[in-house]
């Protein structure tokens, strides 16, 4: 039997894009079906991160922590929220992470005393939700007690949005293979409910169903996976 031997199969925007086209039983034709389409798949992503915490969208990330700093940013363009952080000590050897706990910034404007300084064991998270065109839009992690060391950096898995879909429709979404159906799917509801006069409910209905099976399928695939064992119950008799 001869197979291909490689495993480097993607899909571009456009080709994505004329897929969900052909699911609806539509052409594209014009400039603007590509631009609406290329919208609605923005639109989609930033709802994928909007309905949980996907392992594609999470990055570990290293800040460095200044000295006598009491907090540290993020960009609030790039990433949407921090889901566990450690402090590293890399004065030791090897670095030694220590696991930090997040509180709220309601509790953290209850500490008396916000300049206590030490090796930093909780943080909390103002979220800047202004996205702003010249970049400048952070979110502002504050650490409590304030870093006395040079040596502090935050290690962090942070949530962040998937890359824009530009108008370069030969660039490839900023996600795994595995999730190309589910977008594929998704994106031929989007343009199916553009265009109620030219794809009938019934098809309508269909293109749903397959996108929430594909969703669920791309969700079940895409969760961490951890050693187990199988022990068997034993039972005595008398």
């Amino acid at each position: 039997m001869a197979t291909s031997g490689t495993h480097t199969f993607e899909l571009d925007t456009s080709e994505i894009i004329e897929e969900a086209y052909e699911r609806c039983g539509l052409e594209v034709k014009s400039g603007f079906e590509l631009k609406t389409a290329r919208r609605s798949l923005n639109l989609l992503l930033t709802k994928w991160v909007n309905d949980g915490v996907n392992l594609f969208t999470l990055d570990l990330t290293n800040t460095a922590m200044t000295k006598d700093q009491d907090n540290i940013t993020l960009s609030s363009l790039e990433y949407l929220d921090i889901i566990d952080a450690a402090v590293r000590n890399t004065n030791a050897t090897p670095d030694v992470d220590v696991s930090m706990e997040r509180i709220s910034m309601s509790e953290y404007l209850s500490y008396p005393t916000k300049t206590t300084s030490g090796k930093p064991t909780h943080y909390a998270i103002e979220r800047n939700s202004q996205f702003k065109s010249s970049g400048s839009a952070t979110h502002k992690i504050y650490l409590w007690p304030v870093p006395d060391q040079t040596y502090y950096q935050l290690l962090s898995w942070t949530v962040r949005y998937p890359q824009d879909v530009s108008a370069t429709y030969t660039q490839n979404p900023d996600i795994p293979r595995r999730y190309l159906p589910a977008l594929i799917s998704g994106l031929a509801v989007e343009l199916a409910n553009k265009r109620p006069a030219q794809v009938d409910i019934n098809r309508r209905q269909e293109l749903k169903a397959y996108y929430e099976q594909d969703w669920e399928k791309a969700r079940e695939e895409d969760r961490e996976r951890v050693s187990f064992y199988v022990q068997p119950k034993v039972r005595g008799y008398a």
